[in-house]
């Protein structure tokens, strides 16, 4: 929780002021979760700080909350092209991407549990924060215009892909909210991408792509192949069918 705290007041997320007359202030909550490795293993405990976007209003609050994903077919096209031509793949992930978004609405917000303010202080929330109905909308507008700035153009057929021509060749990255693939010719203008990306936003660089979407990655000389075992052995067990004996058809 401290760990969070400390990054939403680095990120000026909010400013601390009265609660104006005739605007009202949502709530906020925390929600611990676990963070997971590719093979299942646990990878680290996180405490999120959420507001509680079910008491926005809209047309006062927010006004749209439309946010694009990348589509699944563009997912395994995206994959099959570098597989064919023996491209790298990377995966990268931005650390509290939607609290980069700038909201654009007046939202207040009651401090959170364990944040200690002056009595009848609220929150003046400036950038966004998870829970909020448009945060997901304003860190894809943010992130898109950034990957503009650096040359990216956004395709047509899907808005979470986008394509730059460098002097080695094209460079293709896809996004899904703040997971995003990387690849292309040359590792030179990946790691320029990385470090343009990681002096905007502060990202992990995972390395090599190896589970995205529930797809597991695997890269040999042949290429990449693609398997959903983890995630079918994981449909298997939460309906309790573990034991349950193979059959060559669905049929009793």
């Amino acid at each position: 929780m401290k760990e969070e705290i400390e990054a939403l007041e680095k990120n000026k997320t909010w400013d601390i002021t009265p609660l104006p007359t005739g605007k009202r202030a949502i709530g906020s909550k925390w929600v611990f979760k676990l963070k997971l490795n590719s093979d299942g293993s646990v990878n680290r405990y996180k405490a999120r700080l959420v507001a509680k976007g079910y008491n926005q209003i809209e047309g006062i609050d927010y006004t749209d909350s439309f946010s694009p994903v990348a589509k699944t077919v563009t997912v395994r096209v995206f994959l099959a092209i570098a597989s064919a031509y023996s491209w790298l793949i990377y995966q990268l992930d931005i650390n509290n991407a939607f609290l980069h978004g700038h909201l654009e609405e007046e939202v207040y917000m009651h401090p959170p549990e364990g944040y200690t303010v002056d009595a009848g202080m609220v929150c003046r929330l400036k950038k966004s924060l998870y829970g909020l109905k448009q945060a997901s909308r304003r860190w894809n507008h943010e992130f898109t215009s950034k990957l503009a700035d650096y040359g990216f153009i956004q395709s047509a057929h899907d808005n979470c892909l986008f394509l730059k021509h460098a002097e080695s060749g094209y460079l293709a990255l896809l996004v899904y909210v703040d997971d995003i693939l990387l690849t292309g010719p040359s590792e030179d203008s990946i790691a320029d991408v990385k470090r343009y990306l990681d002096d905007l936003f502060t990202i992990k660089d995972l390395g090599y792509a190896k589970y995205f979407l529930g797809l597991e990655i695997a890269r040999s000389h042949d290429g990449n192949s693609i398997t959903q075992r983890k995630y079918i052995e994981d449909i298997i067990a939460d309906t309790g069918m573990s034991g349950a004996r193979p059959a060559l058809t669905p049929l009793p």
